[in-house]
């Protein structure tokens, strides 16, 4: 639209821009109807080639184009033709989508002058936009009639609204003459040609007509321009012929006048004025939105005049408002022409839209329609169309003249129904889908063809809503189907199938009711339902209500009664009666059978007795009377009644229900969309029943992302569904079913999906794109839906953006529904938060906010949360977390409803609560995206682009890690290292970003480096007291010692330097080596001690401390911005930051956030843009990385190296292939780490340097992968490779200068030689990490890299049996992470701290630390942190005997996240889950339940890494082998010689990859003596039995100590049978509490499983074996 400057008006000139200069200037004291007579002269301006135009945008396969590009067009097109009008002095009087009407009103005399001024204003509009081109290659071509004569104007309306429309022959002929116009031509009706000046204007006869065709104005050499428009501008009263643009209309910059804007709103729609109001701009009164259109036409009889026509209009007008303005229906348009009225009503327009629109929108057609047949005069036809689908809604034409309207082919199609159906009330299948209305209310008609409708689908004629035809037609609409099982809801049947086997036993009525938000699944939950209670000896009835029952007196149990006697089907009378007196002619006196008439519609003859009595009674009767027949019923049989919908269950039938269940025992099943959402129930004896005892509530849940893929290939009849299309349904659906068809029915008619059959020789699918497909989406019921003959998979076609889909007009009205209960405000805070993105900061809220103050925002947003529209970020960490921290987490949550209290008190003290968390909330999230993706939809592609160009410069300086990591990019300098990242944005240093010392904490700085440079290594012992946080008990306390859960007393020196003695790793490694190592960790822990307590000390007084806030910057700035920079086709730009948010993620440990966001650039690299100009080979490494890095975490080994080999090669690395190339590259990398060593300096690079700082940081980052990656491979060569790496990645470290990443490197090449079995340069670089980290800064950065530095070692410690020092380091580690709020770190070391406490049998200090790790996964709802904290409740149970959480909680736990993409992207932590699961179900022999966790393991081993975790949960795999094999010995001595061969195998495999982490030795020689004693070789097992002994001593595992120590007198030295406490506690395990003792526990420490011998003798089964191979310790 030209110009739009909303600001620029007046109050009363925004008014009067939406009438016209008719109504502005007009008389305002006359009664309502009244009609006004004159004369002037109309010009009607059709844009021909429009409804074409509006067919192409709407099939336009690109999906991203709509009528909002239609719209666009046409407004410009439109403003400047009535820029022209208004130029001319004409009036605008009306906007008919793609036309508009105008008039010029003058004095009789004057006529024949204005005639030719509005001939000239047509010429100019046919000069100027007679023709113009669009960009889909389509002509908009503009036709006009003109006409001239008498005009009426008709005010018709009330107090509160009014509507005017213009009458008479002038009217008629006008649009007569339009429609005689061929594009660019301009056309005089007959009574125009008469009146005009014929000297002035040459035409052409029209064949058969009166009109004329005007050629052109003749040049006439006398005539004078100047006062011919002088003359014409007296005639016409109140407009003016503009010589300038300044003042185009008058009426615009009238003088403030407050009863003239008071009239003028009264034409205003309430919808429009609201956002008037509220100040917003005139273009965000403009958006896309799916609505429903109803047209109604009244044609007159010929003989009606002016006062017919008037009086019956507003007859009509009267009704029609009382009809459709309760159901929040509006008149938009009304208009005459050729002797009808056609009115335009709209149901869900701003601030209207209602779930159930479409079924009031034919209700309100069907009333309107009877009425205006039987009550108007003169009224010959009523004729309404009634369609739905998406239009555009806002305002067309000019700055100061415009109206709003709506344009789209829905529009187009109910004029063209309302015409071509004459006499009846039609409608399309969208709004007969819609409606929900049963089908017999509607009738198909015969397809005409329509102009201008393509493909208008089937038409049908409303019949109407009547209570006699829905008698009993209540059936279920959802029928359930083998080959289409309901997915996704087995907690709920388990729940059904639970609930009426209780019934059964003890015979007392009780309800199910099942209730969740539209679209859950609950109708074919309900048809579940009716089949699993179809039984022997069970009768089921099934119902499913609609809306209209509601209001229909006790039609709930008539229906109920009519198909429990079987009377529903008869159509007759007679039918009815004599099935009814077959059923109950022995329970019912035949005098009153005559009550069931109305009921049942029969015909039994009225008896005396009944005929005497009153309805009351009548009543009463007839209610005992259907008692008695179901108290009969249920002696014989169980009674189950299924309602699907009880929320339209009417109040008579509640009324009986309540007495029902009182009297004889029923069992009801009721499924509900949420009934309290208003704080109302249907009726007082629904919440009674409702709240009652006997009510079981289960709210449903969303479906897991594995469901959904699951529902998708069952909807498409397909075997698996592309990559990008599994994550466009998981992303867009949020877990709901019918989301996920509608998106899907979408795609189908847009032509986005393809089917391919799958062949047999089709090659596997890449490894990165089934990276999570295969092990998480994919189910495994997926295939029995497979054809016998051909299987089929589903694809998306190619150059289809599925980010750029609009959503489906179903979900979008949906989400709109939602929005239109808001008020103008609040609606733009939805609208403008929807363009940030799911999750957005109030600061970027106010940036966009048109003129808002922070005050205004807030107190809306306050609204908004407490509607639940928005939620603080933080509050939904939190509400997630007590969902984890609640024992029923599983499914659905069985709950009574709670009534709401209604204090007054209360309710300000809670709203001014909220308004301050609100205020201290920066970050909020939509609590339904749904509704953030149909809001962002609303806005024009122009204010789109614009407010996405705002957003993203704004979020760009915020686009770096918290301050509490460091700041900087994810990927370290990575706009330094692309070229036009810094441009357009602040300039950036990420070390400068880094926290901001105040002047208290530069004093604390300088304190502590003055300290510890005074540090010498300690002369006394080491404290050995395990610390507890202030921050959890308020102060430090210490372990008691020579307790029954510590170890012995003793500095962990005394303990450890025996056995680095005692170590056969490496022989030629002096004393002097392991005492100068001793030294210098003894002088690390003392300088940690210090940093703890001067820290804590400045954090105490620093309370701006705050934990990271990476994830909140992730979700809240990098992923907008992602999305801001597509939106604006900056692609370039959205590359690069799609690869920092999936760095983000993988920094967050989010793998499967990092998989999707990389699949999402990589979709990019596909686009023109990068074809073209080709990708920045920084960018391309990056990307390899990170794909290397995701696959890495997901066990992807060969696929990680390849990636990682690749990224290298693009940043100019060369890494070698052969064993030959390794030894020379490890000479040349060692001369240059050599090189370094000698020139060693402490000192940055200058700031020139960035962009080689980037690549050096990725370098390194490959090569730490590249080395682990070589580490797992037990090929002698690969140990070259890794060492090579691993030293590679130390000298890009050196070059870089950067403390942290060499820190870093040193660690990892310690680690590295650590697993080689180099111990002198294992301990020579880990020295060197600590003492590089002595010139840290202990604030920021460098306190986090300490921290890092302190949890490496702690961890190497506790590989290697070292747990006294990684006790105290890991102890150490925590508090700096309590301090530094790392809560991701914090993990990583709790779980660190619980190991070594666990093995070193520290059982009250492990709970502890338990306790703590369950309080940080709860607070920060981490399911990584949650995860591992059950996998620690697990081990306690499996190994020492009792309980933290108990087995259910766990298994619960482990079942509910199978299908979370996070967790399962853990490979390492999910074998140890499942195997920890697999062998509690094998020692109570639930062998059954033993498969499927066995199985999910056993898929995992070779995803896993050589990790401390990834080992041990190897090691309780091969645990499962045993005593599957045990079994197998006793059960089936067949089978057991190949399994036995298998577990022989993975021990020695499992003892080669126990090389990294020692301490797991005992475990394998215990497992290998077990395998050896039930083969029935003695001597090898007690062979192996005492290297687990030595084992157990050497690296501190007292665990396995423990263990061995009952396996060897149960094995050997017992002089009696043992018992197995074990399982004579299980699943009762004592729980251990925080603070409890050893000694409060008892003897549990007996509880340990025995490995019993099995009880046949299998030597004729199994030969002789091959003595076993001893296996040093490597």
């Amino acid at each position: 639209m030209a110009g739009l400057r909303q600001n620029e008006l007046s109050a009363l000139g925004k008014a009067a821009a939406h009438v016209p200069d008719l109504i502005v200037y007009g008389d305002f004291s006359q009664e309502v109807p009244f009609i006004e007579s004159f004369d002037g002269v109309l010009l009607f301006v059709d844009i021909s080639g429009f409804t074409a135009l509006t067919e192409k945008f709407s099939t336009d396969t690109k999906m991203d184009r709509g009528a909002d590009e239609l719209t666009q067009t046409l407004n410009h097109y439109v403003g400047d033709i009535v820029e022209e009008v208004l130029v001319f002095g004409g009036d605008v009087l009306k906007f008919a989508g793609d036309a508009l009407l105008a008039l010029w009103k003058v004095e009789r005399c004057h006529i024949s002058d204005i005639i030719t001024l509005a001939v000239k204003c047509s010429f100019s509009i046919q000069q100027e936009y007679g023709v113009r081109d669009t960009e889909v290659g389509l002509e908009l071509r503009v036709k006009i009639g003109l006409s001239a004569g008498h005009i009426s104007k008709v005010i018709l309306g009330d107090n509160k609204y009014r509507y005017f429309l213009v009458i008479g022959r002038a009217v008629d002929e006008v649009r007569l003459a339009q429609n005689l116009a061929k594009a660019s031509e301009i056309i005089l009706s007959p009574n125009c040609w008469e009146l005009c000046d014929r000297n002035l204007i040459e035409v052409e006869r029209i064949p058969d007509e009166r009109a004329v065709r005007v050629r052109y104005i003749k040049n006439i050499p006398d005539f004078d321009t100047e006062s011919f428009f002088e003359r014409c501008a007296m005639h016409l009263h109140q407009n003016r012929i503009s010589e300038t643009f300044e003042v185009l209309r008058n009426a615009s910059v009238l003088a403030p006048n407050e009863d003239l804007e008071k009239h003028l709103r009264k034409y205003v729609m309430r919808n429009i004025l609201r956002k008037i109001d509220d100040n917003q701009p005139l273009e965000y009164l403009s958006e896309l939105r799916p609505v429903t259109i109803v047209f109604v036409n009244l044609q007159f009889d010929d003989s009606a005049n002016t006062h017919h026509l008037c009086k019956a209009i507003q007859d009509a007008y009267s009704k029609i408002i009382a009809v459709i303005h309760p159901l929040s229906g509006k008149i938009n348009k009304l208009f005459m022409f050729d002797k009808g009225c056609t009115l335009l009503c709209i149901f869900g327009l701003p601030g209207d839209k209602q779930a159930d629109e479409s079924a009031n929108a034919l209700d309100s057609a069907h009333a309107i329609h009877a009425f205006c047949s039987r009550a108007l005069m003169k009224v010959k036809i009523v004729s309404i169309g009634v369609t739905s689908g998406p239009v555009f809604c806002g305002v067309v034409g000019h700055r100061v003249r415009h109206e709003y309207t709506v344009i789209g082919r829905k529009v187009n199609l109910a004029a063209r129904m309302m015409m071509y159906y004459p006499g009846i009330v039609t409608c399309d299948a969208i709004t007969c889908a819609k409606s929900k209305l049963p089908s017999h209310f509607f009738e198909e008609l015969p397809l005409i063809e329509m102009k201008g409708v393509v493909n208008p689908g089937t038409v049908y004629h409303f019949l109407g809503v009547s209570e006699k035809a829905m008698i009993y037609k209540a059936y279920l609409t959802k029928e359930r189907s083998e080959y289409y099982p309901l997915l996704g809801r087995k907690k709920e049947t388990d729940i059904f199938e639970n609930l009426l086997f209780e019934f059964k036993c003890y015979g007392k009525s009780h309800i199910i009711m099942y209730e969740g938000p539209m679209g859950y699944g609950k109708s074919q939950l309900m048809a579940e339902m009716a089949y699993l209670g179809q039984w022997a000896g069970q009768k089921v009835v099934a119902m499913e209500l609609a809306k209209i029952n509601m209001c229909q007196n006790f039609f709930t149990i008539r229906t109920f009664m009519a198909m429990f006697l079987g009377i529903d089907t008869c159509k007759t009378y007679d039918a009815r009666q004599y099935i009814l007196l077959g059923k109950i002619h022995d329970i019912i006196d035949e005098e009153y059978l005559c009550l069931l008439n109305n009921l049942f519609h029969v015909k039994f003859p009225t008896s005396e007795k009944v005929s005497k009595m009153n309805n009351n009674a009548k009543n009463e009767e007839m209610e005992r009377i259907l008692v008695k027949i179901l108290e009969n019923a249920v002696e014989k049989e169980v009674l189950i009644l299924v309602i699907d919908e009880a929320q339209f269950i009417d109040s008579a039938s509640w009324d009986f229900l309540d007495n029902l269940l009182q009297k004889i025992p029923i069992f009801i099943v009721m499924s509900s969309s949420p009934i309290n959402t208003k704080g109302k129930l249907p009726c007082l004896t629904a919440a009674k029943i409702l709240h009652g005892p006997d009510t079981t509530y289960i709210h449903l849940r969303e479906l897991t992302p594995s469901v959904i893929i699951q529902k998708a290939c069952q909807d498409l009849g397909v075997v698996s569904i592309a990559r990008e299309l599994e994550t466009f349904l998981i992303q867009r659906s949020h877990g709901n079913p019918f989301y996920c068809e509608e998106l899907l029915r979408n795609l189908h008619l847009n032509n986005v999906l393809q089917f391919h059959v799958v062949e047999e020789d089709e090659e596997r699918e890449d490894e990165w794109d089934s990276l999570f497909t295969t092990t998480v989406l994919k189910s495994e019921e997926s295939k029995n839906l497979e054809s016998e003959n051909e299987s089929y998979i589903c694809t998306i076609r190619q150059n289809v953006k599925l980010h750029s889909i609009m959503l489906p007009p179903t979900l979008k009205g949906i989400a709109l529904a939602e929005l239109d209960n808001m008020n103008p405000s609040e609606q733009m805070v939805v609208k403008c938060a929807s363009v940030i993105g799911v999750t957005f900061t109030t600061e970027l809220l106010l940036y966009i906010l048109p003129e808002w103050t922070k005050m205004k925002m807030y107190q809306t947003l306050t609204a908004l949360v407490e509607s639940n529209i928005f939620q603080c970020f933080i509050e939904r960490r939190d509400l997630k977390a007590t969902e984890f921290s609640s024992e029923r987490t599983l499914f659905s949550k069985i709950m009574k409803p709670t009534q709401q209290k209604s204090d007054l008190g209360i309710v300000v003290s809670n709203r001014l609560n909220q308004e301050e968390r609100v205020m201290g909330s920066k970050v909020m999230t939509f609590c339904t995206p749904l509704l953030q993706e149909a809001a962002y939809e609303l806005w024009l592609k122009n204010q789109k682009k614009a407010l996405h160009l705002k957003c993203a410069s704004f979020l760009e300086k915020n686009a770096h890690r918290c301050k509490c990591c460091g700041g900087g990019d994810f990927i370290s300098f990575h706009r330094h290292a692309v070229e036009g990242m810094l441009e357009n944005i602040d300039a950036w240093d990420g070390k400068a970003e880094q926290v901001a010392e105040s002047e208290l904490e530069h004093t604390v700085l300088m304190l502590v480096s003055q300290t510890l440079k005074k540090l010498e290594p300690p002369k006394q012992e080491a404290n050995t007291c395990f610390s507890i946080p202030g921050s959890r008990r308020g102060t430090k306390a210490t372990v008691l010692e020579s307790s029954g859960d510590t170890i012995a007393s003793g500095t962990w020196e005394e303990t450890r330097i025996p056995r680095r003695r005692e170590n056969t790793i490496e022989t030629n490694v002096t004393l002097q080596d392991s005492f100068r190592a001793e030294d210098t960790e003894m002088e690390f822990l003392k300088r940690m001690d210090e940093i703890i307590f001067i820290t804590g000390m400045s954090k105490k007084t620093d309370k701006s401390v705050s934990s990271c806030e990476c994830e909140e910057i992730v979700e809240s700035v990098i992923v907008p911005l992602s999305q801001h920079c597509t939106a604006l086709g900056n692609y370039t730009r959205a590359f690069y930051y799609l690869l920092e948010c999936a760095s983000g993620y993988v920094h967050l440990s989010n793998n499967y956030m990092a998989f999707t966001y990389l699949n999402t650039a990589e979709s990019l690299l596909k686009l023109s843009e990068f074809q073209e100009n080709g990708v920045d080979p920084f960018e391309e490494s990056v990307l390899c990385y990170l794909k290397g890095e995701v696959s890495y975490n997901m066990g992807q080994i060969t696929l990680a190296k390849k990636l990682l080999k690749k990224a290298l090669s693009l940043l100019k690395k060369g890494f070698p292939i052969t064993i030959v190339g390794a030894f020379f590259m490890s000479m040349l990398e060692t001369s240059r780490h050599l090189s370094h060593q000698k020139q060693q300096t402490f000192w940055q690079l200058s700031s020139g340097k960035q962009k080689r700082l980037a690549v050096l940081h990725l370098q390194g980052h490959c090569l730490s992968l590249l080395w682990q990656l070589f580490s797992l491979d037990l090929a002698r060569s690969s140990k070259k490779f890794s060492r090579l790496a691993a030293l590679m990645k130390v000298n890009c470290a050196e070059e870089s200068h950067d403390d942290s990443q060499i820190i870093s490197s040193y660690m990892e090449f310690s680690l590295c030689c650590q697993l080689l079995g180099y111990q002198h340069d294992w301990m020579k670089y880990e020295l060197m990490a600590i003492r590089r980290s002595s010139h840290l800064r202990v604030v920021g950065e460098g306190l986090l890299i300490i921290t890092k530095l302190a949890s490496s070692l702690a961890y190497m410690k506790l590989c290697l049996g070292n747990l006294p020092l990684a006790i105290q380091l890991g102890s150490r580690a925590h508090e700096l992470c309590e301090q530094l709020k790392k809560p991701k770190l914090g993990y990583v070391v709790l779980l660190d701290l619980f190991s070594a406490l666990f093995f070193s049998t520290r059982y009250q200090d492990a709970v502890q630390v338990l306790s703590w790790l369950e309080e940080l996964s709860i607070q920060h709802n981490d399911v990584i942190g949650q995860g591992c904290f059950i996998s620690s409740c697990l081990n306690l149970m499996l190994y020492a005997g009792f309980s933290f959480r108990s087995f259910d909680h766990c298994l619960d736990f482990v079942l509910a996240n199978e299908s979370n993409c996070i967790l399962m992207s853990q490979n390492n932590l999910m074998l140890g889950l499942y195997s920890s699961l697999a062998i509690w179900f094998a020692r109570i022999q639930e062998w059954s339940n033993f498969i499927q966790p066995f199985e999910q393991a056993r898929r995992l081993m070779r995803r896993t890494s050589a990790s401390l975790y990834a080992n041990h949960g190897f090691c309780k795999f091969v645990e499962c082998e045993v005593l599957l094999l045990r079994k197998y010995i006793e059960e089936k001595p067949d089978k057991a010689r190949e399994l036995r061969n298998k577990v022989i195998k993975n021990c020695d495999l499992l003892m080669t990859q126990c090389s990294t982490s020692p301490i797991f030795y005992a475990r394998v020689y215990h497992l290998k003596a077990y395998v050896q004693l039930m083969l029935d070789h003695d001597e090898n097992s007690q062979n192996f039995l005492e290297k687990a002994f030595q084992s157990s001593e050497l690296y501190g595992n007292y665990l396995e100590r423990s263990w061995l120590e009952i396996s060897k007198e149960w094995w050997f030295t017992g002089s009696c049978p043992m018992k197995d406490w074990w399982l004579k506690t299980v699943p009762d395990f004592p729980e251990w509490k925080v603070g409890m003792t050893a000694a409060e526990m008892g003897d549990f420490y007996k509880n340990k499983y025995l490995l019993k011998v099995p009880e046949i003798d299998i030597l004729s089964q199994i030969p002789e074996t091959i003595m076993e191979h001893e296996h040093p310790i490597v």
